[in-house]
């Protein structure tokens, strides 16, 4: 498991990097939030350097580096139910804050492309636009009714329905992507209850794993410390080292 838990990462980080790499080629200066390459290779590093601390630990019987590796998964695995319960109880703070960012971000829209590409593919894929609404491109130099330019008024392309409805929504989505995108993880909470248990179930397994495993170089520690000479390595009594004789 550790095995495939290293290629993963090492996947992980060679995805990020290159990410990172032509988000560079093409001049994108990212201001929402952090870059998402930067995370992938944050992620994919956290989880090489501890699943090697596991599998060298493992390896070599190295029991303080296997008691590191079970205390990063603990830590990390809490650190997992301590965001989601978080992120559940504090919702409509999550909400407001996921609010304030997409508005930040819409004043550069032109400038990141990162965060254009994102908003672009958010709002053809939940026909919503902008964050709280499609007044949020209001805070844009180039859509802001008081520009003089040609998308003054306007919003994005990916803004714009396409199908029939009343006259307003004729024009552009008038749902906000922050309800949409929310309101798609409620429809979809089943896919993504199995998805989390399915991560959490490989960090589970490897703890306990590792706990048996702990406790069986423990268990062999004392057997050796505790076992007379001539039981060592279970050998006979020549395995033994010779005592030496002492004169009274």
């Amino acid at each position: 498991m550790t095995y495939l838990e290293q290629l993963v990462s090492a996947a992980i980080m060679g995805l990020g990097i290159f990410a990172e790499v032509v988000r560079r080629d093409l001049g994108s200066m990212n201001t929402f939030l952090v870059s998402p390459a930067a995370a992938l290779i944050a992620a994919g590093l956290v989880v090489f350097v501890v699943t090697f601390l596991g599998m060298a630990g493992a390896l070599r019987d190295n029991l303080i580096l296997l008691k590191i590796f079970i205390g990063l998964m603990i830590t990390g695995l809490l650190l997992q139910l301590i965001v989601g319960l978080v992120a559940f109880a504090f919702k409509d703070q999550a909400k407001n804050f996921i609010n304030e960012q997409v508005s930040k971000g819409v004043k550069s829209y032109f400038a990141d492309l990162d965060f254009k590409n994102t908003m672009d593919w958010v709002q053809e894929r939940f026909y919503c636009c902008g964050g709280a609404d499609y007044e949020d491109w209001e805070k844009n130099d180039y859509f802001r009714c008081a520009s003089p330019g040609p998308a003054s008024c306007g919003v994005p392309h990916t803004c714009c329905d396409r199908r029939a409805r009343l006259e307003l929504v004729d024009i552009v989505y008038i749902r906000g992507c922050t309800d949409a995108v929310l309101i798609w993880f409620e429809d979809n909470f089943d896919i993504f209850a199995g998805l989390c248990i399915g991560l959490l179930l490989p960090q589970l397994l490897g703890i306990l794993l590792s706990y048996i495993y702990i406790n069986r170089i423990e268990d062999e520690i004392d057997q050796i410390k505790t076992a007379p000479y001539g039981t060592w390595g279970g050998g006979d009594d020549t395995d033994a080292p010779a005592e030496k004789d002492t004169a009274v």
